[in-house]
C-alpha cells in the first residue's frame, strides 16, 4: 500500500469508511499481531485480487481486495450462514449504509456467483478457499435488500444447515405484461422479490418499512392482481412470518405445496438446526 499521512487514515476513520480493526494482507508470511489489525496472509496474488481507490483529496490510490478475494478472507472469520449472507450482499444491489433511513442503499452488484466461482478456481491454497467455495453454492444474485437475503437464505438452504430445502428463485427477475395483460397496469413489466417462472410462482416481500400505508397498500394490491392475471401464484411473506418460528414454517410448507413439492427433512435434530441458523441471521 502506498504511504498515507496520518490525516489521511483518520479521516478515513471519522466519515466511517474505515473502521477498527482494519483488514490487512500481507505477502511475506508474517503474521505481526495488532489490536487494531486483522492481518491476511497469501503468498501468491491471483490476477483479479486488488482494485485501486484514489482517494478525494487526489494523490496515490490505495488498493484494495476485490469482493472476490474479500469473500475467501472472510470465510476464515464468519460462520456458514453469514458467509453466505455476506455473498448475497456482493451480489445483490444493496450495501449497508447507517446514514440512510433504513441502514441500507442501493447500488449496483459488485460481482456476481459466476465470477465468485471463478476466482476461487484460482486460490486453491488460500485459508478460507475450501468453505467459501461450499458457501458459493448457495448463493443467489439479484438480492435487493438484507431481509430478501435472509428470506432466501431460509428457504433455499439445505436441511442439514437449517433451511427448507427449497429450489433457488431468481431474485428481482422482471415480469413481462405483454400486450394482452397490458389491461391490468400502467406499467410494462413487474420485478417479482422471488421467482419461480417454470412453476409459475412468485413470493412478494412485504416489508414493514415501505408497504404501509393506505395507498401503498391500494398499489400492492394492483400489483397482485395484475400478476395473477399472468397466471402466476402469489405467495405474501412479512417480516413478521419470517421472525416467527411457527408462522415461518407455516409458510415455507404452503410454498412448497405451491412448487409442487414436500419438505421432508431427514435430520433428526432439524428443529435444533433450523433454530441455530434463524438465531445467526436473524441477530
Amino acid at each position: 500500500m502506498p504511504s498515507i499521512p496520518r490525516t489521511g487514515v483518520d479521516a478515513l476513520f471519522d466519515n466511517g469508511i474505515l473502521s477498527k480493526p482494519i483488514h490487512v494482507l500481507t505477502l511475506d508470511g508474517r503474521r505481526n499481531r495488532a489490536t487494531d489489525l486483522a492481518v491476511h496472509q497469501m503468498y501468491v496474488l491471483p490476477a483479479q485480487s486488488l482494485r485501486a481507490t484514489p482517494f478525494q483529496s487526489g494523490g496515490e490510490a490505495v488498493f484494495v481486495t476485490s469482493p472476490e478475494l474479500t469473500f475467501v478472507h472472510m470465510a476464515s472469520l464468519l460462520s456458514f450462514p453469514r458467509l453466505v449472507h455476506l455473498g448475497y450482499e456482493l451480489c445483490g444491489t444493496y450495501a449497508p449504509d447507517e446514514t440512510r433511513p433504513y441502514g441500507v442503499r442501493s447500488r449496483p452488484p459488485l460481482t456476481t456467483p459466476e465470477k465468485l466461482e471463478a476466482y476461487l478456481d484460482k486460490t486453491e491454497r488460500v485459508r478460507g478457499a475450501k468453505r467459501a467455495r461450499v458457501a458459493i453454492r448457495h448463493v443467489l444474485s439479484g438480492s435487493a435488500s438484507p431481509r430478501e437475503s435472509i428470506l432466501a437464505e431460509l428457504l433455499t438452504l439445505p436441511y442439514t444447515s437449517g433451511g427448507s430445502g427449497v429450489a433457488p428463485p431468481r431474485m428481482n427477475a422482471s415480469v413481462p405484461l405483454g400486450r394482452r395483460n397490458s389491461w391490468s397496469t400502467d406499467k410494462s413489466f413487474f420485478r417479482c422479490d422471488l421467482l419461480w417462472p417454470e412453476k409459475k410462482v412468485a413470493v412478494e416481500y412485504d416489508s414493514t418499512l415501505c408497504h404501509t400505508g393506505a395507498e401503498r397498500i391500494a398499489e400492492d394490491a394492483a400489483r397482485r392482481n395484475a400478476l395473477e392475471s399472468l397466471g402466476l401464484t402469489v405467495v405474501t411473506a412479512t417480516w413478521r412470518q419470517v421472525e416467527n418460528y411457527r408462522e415461518y414454517n407455516r409458510f415455507a410448507r404452503i410454498l412448497a405445496g405451491h412448487l409442487a413439492t414436500r419438505m421432508r427433512p431427514r435430520c433428526c435434530d432439524y428443529p435444533s438446526r433450523q433454530l441455530s441458523l434463524r438465531s445467526e441471521l436473524l441477530r
